[in-house]
């Protein structure tokens, strides 16, 4: 032993681990702060909230079902998940494309710590992405018309999203040095999501980023759901653990415990991965049987004004746009119409066939179950509500228009088929139906500059509805210039002529005090002739 002191090699990593940790975590902050400055991340955020502004301006929010919002967050979550990125790439890549590598070589910090510093700098951006999230669920419980109850682990999944994108931009950087790889990386992850979105009842679409569902199929209860979302979130964990361990070894950290991680995790992938795969079972295929056919058993009812309205316990709460338009149909009805027992029932419809085609809705079972359950005719209504998309703004005039109908004519439909309502009946069912609401006059707007002709009234998508014809939506339209007291009125003095079977569209017209429609051409008159 000579006692002289040997130095430290110049870029050596420090002797302390302490020290180490405490610079690694120092450059982490320093990281993070300039990841949420970074012009990718800022305009995402800056997308994100238009995107949500834009749906809360336009009414879209207005009827939200929160067992399916909590999924959308994921969706509008991946706009910041690709901004962070292609931001976290350009950060592991500052000293290569800045030409300081060397530089940076004489550190105290090796390269796999600097990694690992990039790494925890992402937590920010995903604590902020989780923030977001739980605003944009609590924005949507606070709307009067929410139902349901959100996932905790549906929710946790779009920042855990965010995370991930971060942790593969930053592994792409050690596997390629170019700020090509981060945009072509992107894009792979944008096919992969796409392809997911176009195979919605496909199992394989949960390898990819976010479970997405068939969004043309109405809200169902969650009893009736099958999403594997806690197997989901606990693969995408496993992919961030994996990610990250694979961009440490890439940067040098090749330790036994970097090793074993990164091993552990590729086996949690995997079991993960194929834990998703199950297919539906055989409890949920079983509820959903009964809840198609015999959906009483299932639910809950609530009175108002007379009305018994029957629902899926997490739709209870909706009778009360059910019975907005309810009311608007019979404010114009006379008193003794009034006072007929009317019920309305929730139904969901699963029923397809190979070909696309939909079958007709099983209606001598729903009004089996109905009289069993103490509500005979009860006025079938589905799941999905509001003007925000076509579909469901034609949903809801179906059940405006079935609810009418049943006011018009006393009865049920007692037929699985599409069923025409002829003549003064079929104007004044489809004008009740259209005033009821300011929702059912918008939706009636956007489905007739969508109709060619007649016009048909599905409240679910299936081969059962009604139909008018063109020439009593001529009639109606000509009433809807009128104020609707107006018109009312007159309705209600002349109900029993109006609703009887025989009264013709000429004769409804001149009751109503409106110039009649012009005569229906040749095939017009459809079923009615």
């Amino acid at each position: 032993m000579s006692g002289t002191m040997t130095e430290a090699p110049v870029g050596a990593e420090s002797r302390t681990p302490s020290a180490a940790g405490a610079a690694t975590r120092t450059l982490a902050r320093a990281e993070a702060v300039r990841l949420l400055r970074h012009p990718a991340v800022l305009v995402a955020f800056a997308l994100y909230l238009v995107q949500w502004a834009y749906g809360a301006f336009s009414g879209d929010d207005r009827y939200p079902v929160l067992h399916d919002e909590d999924r959308y967050t994921q969706m509008s979550l991946l706009l910041i998940a690709a901004g962070t990125l292609l931001a976290a790439n350009l950060a592991a890549l500052r000293s290569h494309r800045h030409g300081t590598d060397a530089m940076f070589d004489l550190l105290a910090l090796p390269p796999w710590r600097r990694t690992w510093a990039h790494l925890l700098a992402l937590l920010p951006v995903t604590a902020l992405a989780a923030v977001l999230a739980g605003a944009r669920i609590g924005y949507a419980a606070a709307q009067d018309a929410a139902v349901g109850s959100p996932s905790v682990v549906e929710l946790a999944t779009g920042p855990l999203v965010v995370l991930l994108a971060g942790v593969i931009g930053v592994l792409a950087a050690r596997v390629v040095r170019s700020v090509v790889a981060a945009p072509l990386t992107l894009a792979v992850l944008g096919i992969v999501t796409v392809a997911g979105a176009l195979q919605p009842k496909s199992d394989a679409r949960w390898w990819g980023l976010v479970g997405i569902e068939d969004e043309s199929v109405p809200p169902l209860p969650t009893a009736l759901t099958h999403r594997p979302a806690s197997w989901h979130l606990l693969y995408l964990a496993a992919l961030v653990i994996l990610v990250a361990a694979v961009a440490v070894l890439r940067a040098g950290g090749r330790s036994t415990a970097v090793k074993a991680t990164a091993g552990a995790a590729l086996l949690a992938v995997l079991g993960t991965g194929f834990a998703q795969q199950r297919g539906l079972p055989d409890e949920v295929r079983e509820a959903r049987t009964t809840a198609e056919n015999a959906p009483s058993s299932q639910q809950v009812c609530v009175e108002s004004d007379g009305i018994a309205y029957c629902a899926f316990p997490e739709f209870k709460d909706r009778y009360r746009q059910w019975a907005e338009v309810t009311g608007g149909v019979l404010r114009w009805v006379p008193q003794p119409a009034r006072e007929k027992r009317y019920a309305v029932r929730q139904h969901v419809f699963l029923s397809t066939v190979d070909d696309g085609a939909v079958p007709p809705l099983p209606v001598a079972r729903w009004g089996a179950d109905d009289r069993a359950a103490g509500t005979p005719g009860a006025v079938p209504v589905g799941t999905d509500w509001g003007t925000h998309s076509d579909l469901a703004g034609d949903h809801m005039l179906g059940f405006a228009g079935s609810f009418a109908h049943r006011a018009v004519t006393g009865e049920a439909p007692a037929h699985s088929h599409n069923q025409a309502i002829c003549r003064a009946r079929g104007a004044i069912t489809l004008w009740l139906a259209v005033q009821a609401t300011d929702g059912t006059r918008d939706a009636y707007d956007s489905l007739a500059g969508r109709s060619f002709g007649g016009l048909s009234l599905n409240a679910f998508n299936a081969g059962t509805g009604f139909s008018v014809n063109a020439r009593e939506q001529d009639l109606v339209r000509t009433l809807l210039t009128r104020p609707d007291a107006e018109v009312g009125a007159k309705v209600k003095q002349s109900w029993t002529e109006l609703t009887a079977p025989d009264t013709t569209t000429d004769e409804a017209a001149a009751l109503l005090g409106v110039p009649a429609p012009p005569a229906a051409r040749e095939g017009e008159a459809g079923q009615c002739e």
